[in-house]
């Protein structure tokens, strides 16, 4: 019940400490040393006012927050008052000095962090000093030795509290669940996870999360109430409108005007008026607490209702939260991103190999056809070529499978091939369907490479010998493959009429640059010369 519960905790230690003093002052004959009972009144009207603060601070986190700082001065008047009345050269009675210091310094701490201790610590410094030294003045009992050990004491304390509250200014750090699935895939699970998880830490009965996407009009609303989760999209107005404005951590109660903002540079800020908070209007809650966050994919808002005490003690765990929930959707939209562009280069590969394989064989066979058709006119036996063309087909379909089976089984591993012969064997096919003369020079056989890199060099042969039999109406076509060095070196040379000026074969350049390789195309006089040339790493 006190987790994060800073008012309730203080106000109770401080009616116990000032019940505590007044009995031990009421119970000792010789106390108090001075002013008789106008000190024991005194001191009875500080415990009054004690345990009223008490009930204040289990009903109201707005007025325990507004009247702190007069409660901390009157805390430090009550301190050198006890001190005044109970202290004496010649008693052996417990003085509170101590105890009442270390409270206001912890107070201090807990309510404004090393700041409120350093004021606090001068202000005690300055009023004992004072005081005692009007004591001094007055010829009244005090013991000066005592007098200034305490202050060395209380300046010692004061400075160890400084450092160690410079622990509490570090930002909290929170996790969020992981909710499963593929990431990229899950916005909506996380954010209903994300909202469940704020709800249980924080011990809410209710939170929501409202996300409005870049160029989108409409928000996007998770809501768990109660561990029940929703889902809604809510039109274009006043909640899409906030989104311009950015919520620090803020603990607001709309019925009644006021809000405390925790802002980086000025702390705890409390404020009153007409308090508009849309996301919360849209939820139906008029006491909560809300932040602001962003994403890459566009600005959110948290909000959490239904805590039990709620105070401004929990302000910094809501800030932890909203920028974790900032985090975990920055997390999808970049496996979005990548799922994307993976998804992009697939279909780009699949277009270059139907174009290359497909494509191309059906405009050589269109080719055959007509010429068929021609060679019929002209009295001819077509059976001949009829079977060329169905045996065509079959290797044809034998590839087209064989692409199917690469796509569905994915990487081949270390398998590996001859390159010069796989070449040559696509070069005497190639010369058959495109009725033109091919031929092969490897410098080195065998020649062994990977499976997918054989593929992409058949594949750049099959483009580039298409290529110079429909585009340059070639009648020779050859093809070379060597190692030269620290390269893989490729050349398909024809003599027909070359490349138009500044075009480059498209499927070529993009398997080219894809492997890390460089292409250059040069006439051939006739017909025209493509040297490719890649790392020799990829043969490796």
């Amino acid at each position: 019940m006190f987790l994060r519960r800073t008012g309730k905790i203080l106000a109770t230690t401080r009616a116990v400490l000032a019940m505590v003093f007044l009995l031990a002052v009421a119970i000792e004959p010789t106390q108090p040393v001075r002013a008789g009972n106008i000190g024991l009144y005194i001191l009875s009207g500080y415990m009054v006012f004690a345990a009223g603060l008490v009930s204040l601070a289990w009903r109201s986190w707005w007025y325990d927050f507004r009247i702190a700082r007069i409660v901390h001065a009157v805390d430090i008047l009550a301190f050198i008052a006890g001190v005044y009345f109970t202290e004496s050269a010649n008693t052996e009675f417990a003085s509170p000095f101590m105890a009442f210091a270390a409270f206001l310094l912890v107070t201090a701490n807990l309510r404004w962090g090393w700041g409120g201790i350093a004021v606090t610590a001068l202000a005690l410094l300055g009023a004992n000093t004072l005081a005692g030294g009007a004591l001094f003045a007055l010829n009244l009992d005090i013991d000066i030795y005592r007098f200034g050990r305490r202050q060395v004491y209380m300046l010692l304390l004061s400075i160890v509290m400084v450092w160690l509250s410079g622990d509490q200014r570090i930002a909290r750090r929170v996790d969020l669940p992981d909710p499963g699935g593929v990431p990229g895939e899950r916005w909506l699970r996380v954010l209903a996870e994300a909202a469940a998880e704020v709800r249980r830490s924080l011990g809410a009965r209710g939170a929501a999360i409202a996300l409005l996407r870049h160029e989108e009009p409409l928000v996007e609303v998770v809501r768990d109430d109660a561990g029940v989760s929703t889902h809604a999209m809510a039109p274009p107005g006043a909640l899409s409108e906030d989104f311009a404005r950015s919520w620090p951590p803020t603990l607001f109660d709309t019925m009644r005007g006021r809000t405390i903002t925790s802002l980086p540079d000025e702390g705890l800020v409390a404020a009153t008026g007409a308090a508009t908070v849309p996301i919360a209007g849209y939820c139906g809650v008029t006491e909560g607490l809300v932040a602001s966050f962003s994403t890459a994919a566009g600005d959110g808002e948290l909000l959490v209702w239904g805590i039990d005490d709620m105070c401004v003690d929990d302000l910094p765990l809501l800030d932890a939260f909203a920028r974790e929930i900032g985090l975990a959707l920055d997390r999808e939209e970049m496996a979005s991103l990548a799922q994307e562009a993976a998804a992009s280069g697939i279909r780009n590969a699949l277009a270059r190999d139907l174009h290359d394989s497909v494509a191309q064989f059906l405009a050589g066979t269109l080719f055959r056809i007509e010429a068929l058709r021609r060679w019929i006119r002209e009295g001819n036996d077509p059976e001949g070529e009829i079977n060329a063309i169905k045996d065509a087909l079959r290797r044809e379909q034998v590839q087209l499978r064989s692409l199917i089976d690469r796509l569905r089984r994915g990487e081949d591993g270390d398998r590996r091939t001859d390159l010069a012969e796989e070449l040559e064997a696509l070069l005497i096919e190639l010369g058959l369907h495109w009725h033109i003369e091919t031929r092969l020079d490897a410098s080195v056989r065998p020649l062994p490479v990977s499976i997918e890199l054989a593929y992409e060099l058949r594949q750049m042969v099959r483009e580039g010998v298409a290529n110079a039999a429909r585009h340059g109406q070639c009648r020779r076509v050859v093809v070379s493959i060597a190692g030269e060095g620290e390269t893989l070196r490729l050349r398909i040379g024809d003599d027909g009429g070359g490349f138009p000026a500044n075009r480059r074969p498209r499927s070529i350049s993009e398997r080219v640059e894809a492997l890390g390789g460089r292409l250059s195309i040069a006439d051939n006089a006739p017909g025209a010369l493509l040297d490719i040339s890649l790392p020799a790493r990829m043969a490796a």
